[in-house]
């Protein structure tokens, strides 16, 4: 990329704002709009060959679903395309300053400021875990505080593509965030949930509250071991002075278990809250002055509200995940099969064009009057009803695929000749999206389930069970079951070895995988 080089003869990109591992990051101005934009890269050639369509799949989709985010703490995206053999975003440019340059000037932050942003961020985590996103990589790098107060929560799932560290594109052995803020199930490549998220800022309010970070260490490496070893550090041994409920708050939300953190950010930001709302005669006391004359005060917006959060308890099926207009004209009458089938061609059509939620809305609308009646479970309707949950799971609405699936698997069951074939694949694709959700323990039993009745009809080391054992395998690393892990690794590589020889890509996978568990042992036992 250079200076004054055009993009989609719309952007012309101006000055470098940063670039990774696999990406750039370009400020740059809309021509047709006459505003400043940050336009983002993800380098494809760059990107390992074997990886490259999952980071490519993983780019767009997340692109989408922050998009669709409405959310003051989260920028604008404006728009998504191809630039040659590179993929960008166009972005809201976010003015401010950086939350590590604020640590990095005044090493430990006033409880006020540390209580508001943690509150703040945590109003972003909310409303973004509600619609199945989760940002894998929050540090004070990307977290931006603005002139108003406001803070931004930068780079929903394109920092995992574009930072300086190794990025995890795919379920391998490579590992997506920073070490230093890891969760200790994102640093064992397992299911990255919304409670993940949590433990990062965890990790972030110790250090605006102590002035460094829970866990140090000379390597990467040896950081993750003490995320995944070390006791839970307490902020009052660093700092006096903080009050105990928010000491408290910041153990939890470093528990090693992630059943042990808080349920929600929600519940996080009603905890942080009240310690980020000082009094207008206070203001003073805790701004900071910039070099340019500005004051900074991430303690205002609690003087000036900007919004409410999404509900306690999850949307209804029906909500989340999928926008919908706000009338949604009522069927009087259910389409009839051949009308179906015309719907069917139109909505993968849609998808073919990556337009997934409005095939999802589409499909929807026309199965609604469908599910009321006793149609539900005819086999062209179940075709289709299993086509919108692969649509939710497309368009990264994880809350609703994962009812969709488990109905479907009950109504499969339930018919006089069930295809266990389909079922096993329905139970596997809920257990997917309960990964996504940070339902890890939930996933991996449902998936050791699947596993025992699959390997009942087939062999124990059949060929069509190596990427679910090697999934479960990983699943159990992640949630502290390591020497189980590694046993099942082994014995998986030996069935892989037999059947495919040792140079296959899939034995190298299992492979790296196992080396990747064996150092971080290796280094726990150097300690």
């Amino acid at each position: 990329m250079r200076a004054q080089e055009r993009v989609a003869d719309r952007y012309e990109l101006t000055y470098p704002l940063g670039h990774g591992g696999m990406g750039e990051v370009w400020a740059g101005f809309d021509e047709k709009l006459d505003r400043p934009v940050a336009i983002k890269f993800l380098r494809q050639l760059v990107v390992p060959e074997s990886e490259r369509g999952t980071a490519v799949e993983r780019f767009m989709r997340e692109a989408r679903v922050t998009a669709r985010l409405d959310h003051p703490g989260v920028p604008s995206v404006h728009d998504v395309g191809h630039h040659g053999e590179d993929l960008y975003i166009v972005m809201q440019i976010v003015p401010g300053v950086l939350l590590a340059d604020l640590v990095a000037e005044r090493s430990r932050l006033s409880v006020p400021w540390a209580a508001a942003i943690g509150a703040q961020v945590c109003s972003v985590l909310a409303a973004a875990h509600a619609a199945s996103l989760v940002h894998r990589d929050l540090k004070p790098q990307n977290l931006m505080v603005t002139p108003s107060g406001a803070v931004k929560v930068l780079d929903f799932g394109v920092a995992a593509l574009l930072g300086p560290d190794v990025p995890r594109l795919t379920a391998t052995y490579h590992t997506l965030g920073t070490p230093t803020y890891m969760a200790p199930e994102q640093a064992l490549n397992s299911a990255v949930g919304p409670r993940a998220d949590l433990y990062a800022l965890g990790c972030v309010l110790f250090e605006l509250l102590t002035g460094q970070p829970p866990y140090r260490a000379e390597s990467a490496l040896g950081v993750l071991h003490r995320h995944l070893s070390d006791p839970v550090p307490s902020v009052a041994d660093h700092r006096a002075g903080v009050p105990d409920d928010l000491v408290r708050l910041v153990a939890r939300l470093l528990a090693k278990d992630p059943q042990d953190r808080p349920a929600s950010a929600i519940e996080v930001y009603e905890v942080l809250a009240p310690f980020g709302a000082v009094e207008a005669g206070v203001a003073s006391d805790v701004a900071m002055t910039m070099a340019d004359g500005r004051q900074v005060d991430p303690t205002m917006p609690y003087r000036h509200p900007f919004g409410p959060l999404p509900p306690r308890e999850p949307a209804a099926p029906g909500g989340a995940g999928v926008v919908r207009p706000r009338a949604v004209p009522e069927v009087v009458e259910p389409p009839s099969l051949d009308e179906l089938a015309q719907l069917q061609e139109r909505v993968w059509g849609l998808a073919e064009e990556e337009r997934f939620t409005q095939a999802a809305e589409l499909l929807e609308t026309a199965l609604r009057p469908v599910l009321k009646g006793r149609d539900a479970k005819q086999p062209r309707i179940l075709e289709l009803r299993l086509d919108l949950a692969n649509l939710y799971v497309l368009a990264g609405a994880y809350r609703r695929a994962l009812p969709e699936f488990l109905r479907l698997a009950a109504d499969l069951a339930g018919r006089p000749t069930p295809d266990r074939e389909l079922i096993w694949h329905c139970r596997q694709q809920a257990a997917v999206c309960q990964v996504e959700l940070g339902e890890g323990a939930a996933a991996l039993a449902e998936l050791r389930a699947v596993l025992a009745e699959e390997q009942r009809a087939l062999p124990a080391d059949a060929t069509e069970l190596f990427a679910l054992r090697q999934h479960i395998a990983m699943l159990a690393a992640g949630l502290g079951e390591v020497a189980d892990a590694r046993r099942q690794l082994r014995a998986l590589l030996g069935d892989v070895t037999r059947a495919h020889g040792s140079g296959s890509p899939t034995a190298e996978e299992i492979e790296a995988l196992l080396l990747h568990l064996d150092r971080l042992e290796d280094d726990r036992r150097g300690e």
